[in-house]
């Protein structure tokens, strides 16, 4: 079987894949069940920019969701909370092919933005678009960015409209929950991604949670390599 490249989608945030082909009427699951979820570690990688990166999965209100963590010692929490926010710029420096990122509101505590990722056409995929809110956590040293999904763009409905109207192949996930956490321990600073979405459109479950495990680590890595040119 030949899988896609290694990519990530920011909700990434940044992007960026925890994937699955469902109903369009399952409920998203929350965070507070992300929270509270048996997650199973299932592989390891090593990345250039992280070193190990562990990954995770566990079934979340019925969508399977990955995890990737890792810890970095040269970084600190803000500037990776800076790269995670950093939606436009994403369109530069990430791995994936962004081909667009808007922040449409951003608040001390919130961010709500778009992006559009110019999926390869050799995939047999269309092109996804996604509006999302973020809420951002500060407790302590420890810095957190979760988003869920803006139905119809919610209070952005006219840019929705626009996105949709200039990209009529394009397709929104109808499930796109996740975040990061990076968290103080000692002198390092541990790095967990998290994302539950079901993409859309006809690729197989299979080989969609196969690249999910495999671009997990890309994820990781571009953010922290961004993060590092903040310092």
């Amino acid at each position: 079987m030949t899988l896609p490249p290694r990519r990530h989608i920011l909700g990434y945030p940044p992007g960026m894949l925890a994937l699955c082909w469902l109903s369009t009427a399952l409920a998203s699951p929350t965070h507070v069940q992300m929270d509270a979820a048996s997650w199973k570690l299932v592989t390891t990688a090593k990345h250039s920019e992280v070193g190990e990166v562990r990954i995770w999965r566990a079934e979340v209100a019925g969508i399977p969701c990955f995890r990737g963590t890792a810890r970095v010692t040269d970084v600190d929490p803000d500037a990776l909370l800076e790269t995670a926010i950093d939606v436009e710029g994403a369109v530069r420096w990430s791995s994936a092919n962004v081909a667009e990122g808007k922040v449409l509101e951003r608040t001390a505590s919130r961010v709500d933005y778009y992006q559009l990722l110019d999926v390869p056409g050799w995939t047999l995929a269309s092109d996804r678009f996604w509006f999302l809110t973020a809420q951002i956590g500060r407790t302590g040293a420890d810095r957190s960015y979760r988003w869920s999904r803006l139905t119809e763009g919610g209070k952005h409905k006219a840019v929705y409209d626009a996105v949709r109207a200039s990209n009529p192949g394009a397709v929104e996930p109808p499930v796109n929950v996740g975040g990061w956490e990076f968290r103080v321990d000692g002198d390092q600073v541990v790095v967990d991604y998290r994302v539950c979405t079901d993409t859309g459109g006809s690729v197989p479950q299979a080989m969609q949670n196969i690249a999910t495990r495999r671009t997990l680590p890309d994820n990781i890595g571009d953010v922290v390599r961004q993060a590092r040119t903040l310092r």
